[in-house]
């Protein structure tokens, strides 16, 4: 094994930060954004129902967690520049099939692989390509920074793949995306610095928050995966039920669509704000401010009055909780274990998360048929509830 480079700085550090913002626009907007937009012709052509398309992606979300934690494992053990590079082969093969998909058997079979690839190109493998460049004490802000360009995919990718399918239908927009993958990610990608078998670099300054003693890891491993999945089953449902979730509360689809606009800039001012001034203080406390205003989101939408402002206020707070929620996602998990295993340790926290995500769409929605929006709203308002309990049970404030 070669010696292990120092730390990036100057012009260096920058470049893998820009570099994987970029291939994150990209890879949430090929792999998440644009299915949106394709699913109804795509499904018209096929001779499909939307919902079975849904389904379908619901079913290859759950193939894809369980994948999640072999994922992390390889980007541990090849390092994130290679797993990366390979995945974007991968993925741009993946878009080529799904422009040649002919029937139901062979999207659910595409949309399998494509999730259980997403795990290599995606946050957790660029939070650990980031790890791995950085470090653990630089590798916070740098994780913070390129949230801060994803955030941007879907900004980019819904009127992007609304012009290519509207000017060259949907297979030449899948097409599209594996020449975005193989032309642009992949170099990206290559062009990371190159680590020893995933291994963080030297870096002389200690880490601010020494990680926890190992005694108290694994009730700490715990507690992080819960208060993750949970509130991961609360932001998953509402950003996917955000229109009928309003609609129930008695607002009319307009109003509803115009407050969820505000929740974009508060997902980006949120990020803004940890970036320029949260490098004193613990992850933890970010964790804590996310839970406290997804809770506090829930709060007002449920006891507010029916109307424009109470669903505007609802937006911000809720914007702010998932912004954070990003990008403690890898930001507590670094301070908490370090970087020793960190991509493995990701990819074990991600299927959870991931297998949340994919059924709590559905369970939102028959949570509104069955038992209406106030009930919904309490089971939503209880989930956030555990999540800030379960972060706040961390044992962070012990120094290893």
């Amino acid at each position: 094994m070669q010696p292990v480079e120092t730390t990036p700085t100057g012009w260096s550090a920058m470049r893998p930060v820009l570099t994987l913002g970029l291939t994150q626009i990209v890879g949430f907007g090929t792999l998440f954004y644009a299915f949106g937009v394709i699913v109804t012709p795509m499904s018209a052509d096929l001779g499909l129902s939307v919902p079975f398309a849904y389904a379908a992606l619901s079913a290859a979300l759950l193939v894809g967690s369980l994948a999640a934690p072999a994922a992390g494992r390889m980007v541990d053990r090849f390092g994130a520049r290679v797993m990366m590079a390979s995945g974007s082969l991968v993925t741009a093969a993946v878009f080529a099939a799904l422009s040649q998909v002919q029937g139901a058997w062979g999207l659910v079979a595409v949309l399998a692989v494509a999730e259980i690839v997403a795990a290599l190109v995606l946050y957790d493998a660029a939070f650990a390509a980031l790890a791995q460049i950085f470090g653990q004490t630089r590798a916070r802000r740098a994780i913070t920074q390129m949230t801060l360009m994803g955030g941007f995919a879907s900004t980019v990718f819904w009127p992007l793949t609304l012009a290519l399918v509207e000017g060259w239908g949907w297979r030449v927009t899948y097409g599209a995306f594996a020449l975005f993958h193989l032309v642009l990610c992949l170099p990206l990608h290559l062009s990371l610095p190159r680590k020893a078998r995933g291994e963080a670099p030297h870096d002389p300054t200690p880490p601010r928050f020494a990680p926890l003693p190992p005694s108290l890891r694994p009730r700490a491993m715990v507690l992080v995966a819960i208060a993750f999945a949970v509130s991961w089953t609360v932001m998953s449902a509402f950003s996917a039920q955000w229109v009928p979730a309003l609609g129930a509360m008695g607002l009319t689809e307009a109003a509803a669509v115009a407050a969820g606009a505000l929740m974009g800039p508060a997902q980006v001012g949120a990020r803004v704000i940890e970036m320029l001034f949260a490098h004193n203080r613990h992850p933890m406390v970010t964790a804590l401010i996310a839970m406290s205003c997804l809770t506090g989101s829930l709060v007002v939408l449920a006891l507010g009055p029916a109307g424009f402002a109470t669903a505007a206020v609802f937006a911000v707070l809720f914007g702010i909780g998932q912004g954070l929620g990003t990008v403690i996602r890898g930001t507590v998990p670094l301070a908490l274990f370090g970087t020793q295993g960190f991509a493995a340790r990701l990819g074990r926290l991600a299927s959870l998360r991931q297998l949340v995500g994919a059924l709590s769409p559905f369970a939102m929605a028959g949570s509104l048929a069955l038992f209406g929006p106030g009930v919904t709203l309490m089971l939503a308002g209880i989930l956030a509830l555990v999540a800030l309990a379960a972060f706040w049970s961390v044992p962070w404030r012990v120094r290893g």
